[in-house]
């Protein structure tokens, strides 16, 4: 429950800023601009928060190895409560100019830094401290936090956009879903500092066989597999940020949806794959192997590209929350099974550093340019949306590619076990 709430708190911070950057920050911090230009500078500032995303997964990840996977949670989690607050009370450009779209990216890349240390401590607390036969299932909560915070956020939106009216929305409305998340941090933090370190750390401790450098260690022992995880994170975080930020400013601005109809679709999609697909998933996971899961996911972007963009294109709210399900179904496949097969990849020593370093870099590469790259697309097609799908075909390629590449990390069955002993009694 540390792990979810915390990540769910984190996520939520991350996802409003993405949400904020379709609908309002063109408006507040960008009026210099057209709308076109305005809009793509507001998802610069969003990527902003992911270039401090490897950053901050090296230092929380350093943290996290040598110092407690529980210590590194609760500086992250302080960090984006204190920067998600300060965008609330942020003065727009109309009141000190350019002064003001200068901190908006400040503060970002303070939210992407917290973030990029979040995730690999809350996978490592919560699979360190369970059987090794559920680590996909208990893993798979760290990640459903990702989901509800995009959920939460979503609805914190929707309920906002639904009472008040533009120019109230555009004018205060804003602030209030990032003054709010002080109040989840001061929960999370209640929770996790009544957390125990994990009984992984405690007796790499006890051994004393803490790396004193664990990014050396990792750059030395396990670059490959690093590499690997980014190809096979470029998916999941590709699709993500496409579903929560770029589709948001598609169809209002390219379909012609009103924004409430794409946040209805939005949420829905994510609450019913967060209660009823999430967790069967992860629990599969221990099941059948992490790897087979995880390239079901990988086909599933490929094969749900162009049939996601036909479905939303026709500006109907069933087809574009049919069309956000499909390819969030893909994304659910991959993420659910990271909690566990990205920790159990890395030595404990260097579990943290190792598993950040993967994902956040992946994150930046795929994730933060997604709406960039997708919005500019848009653009050179002519406003056709096939040119979006390509992309998405060629980042699965990578994903899959990667993926028939790694080694499963599922832990043998105790049969298993038994037949390789028996195999090398017999080769002996």
């Amino acid at each position: 429950m540390a792990s979810l709430i915390g990540t769910t708190i984190e996520w939520y911070d991350f996802f409003l800023y993405g949400t904020m950057a379709a609908l309002v920050f063109s408006q507040l911090f960008f009026t210099d601009l057209d709308a076109a230009t305005g809009t793509i500078a507001s998802f610069a500032t969003f990527a902003a928060g992911f270039l401090a995303r490897p950053i901050g997964g090296i230092a929380f990840g350093y943290f996290g190895d040598r110092v407690g996977r529980k210590t590194s949670l609760i500086a992250s989690l302080s960090l984006m409560g204190v920067s998600t607050f300060l965008i609330g009370i942020l003065p727009s450009y109309n009141t000190i100019g350019a002064l003001a779209p200068v901190l908006l990216s400040i503060l970002r890349m303070l939210q992407g830094f917290a973030l990029g240390g979040e995730w690999a401590g809350a996978a490592a607390l919560a699979t360190e401290h369970a059987d090794e036969r559920k680590r996909g299932f208990y893993g798979g909560w760290v990640q459903l936090g990702s989901t509800a915070g995009g959920v939460l956020s979503t609805a914190t939106v929707l309920v906002l956009t639904t009472v008040l009216d533009k120019q109230s929305f555009l004018t205060w409305g804003w602030r209030t879903p990032f003054l709010f998340s002080a109040i989840l941090v001061i929960v999370g933090m209640f929770i996790r500092l009544k957390v125990e370190e994990t009984p992984v750390f405690q007796q790499m401790q006890q051994e004393g066989r803490s790396r004193r450098i664990p990014l050396a260690a990792v750059l030395q022992r396990q670059w490959k597999t690093v590499l690997l995880i980014i190809g096979m994170h470029l998916g999941n975080t590709t699709i993500a940020f496409l579903t929560s930020v770029f589709l948001l400013s598609y169809g209002t601005q390219q379909i012609g949806m009103e924004s409430n109809v794409v946040l209805m679709a939005k949420f829905i999609s994510g609450l019913l794959l967060m209660t009823l697909v999430s967790m069967p998933v992860a629990a599969l996971g221990d099941r059948i192997g992490r790897r087979p899961v995880y390239l079901a996911g990988t086909i599933g972007l490929m094969v749900t590209a162009f049939p996601t963009f036909w479905l939303f294109d026709t500006g109907s709210f069933p087809l574009a929350l049919l069309a956000i399900t499909l390819i969030s179904l893909a994304n659910v496949l991959m993420y659910q099974t990271q909690g566990a097969f990205f920790t159990e990849i890395f030595d404990p020593e260097v579990r943290c550093t190792g598993a950040a370093l993967g994902v956040q870099i992946a994150t930046v590469i795929g994730g933060g340019t997604a709406p960039i790259i997708a919005t500019s697309m848009l653009a050179l097609s002519g406003g056709h949306s096939w040119s979006i799908a390509c992309y998405l075909i060629v980042i699965g390629l990578i994903s899959t590619a990667c993926t028939l590449l790694v080694k499963e990390s599922r832990p043998l069955s105790s049969r298993q076990r038994h037949e390789v002993a028996a195999e090398s009694v017999s080769s002996r």
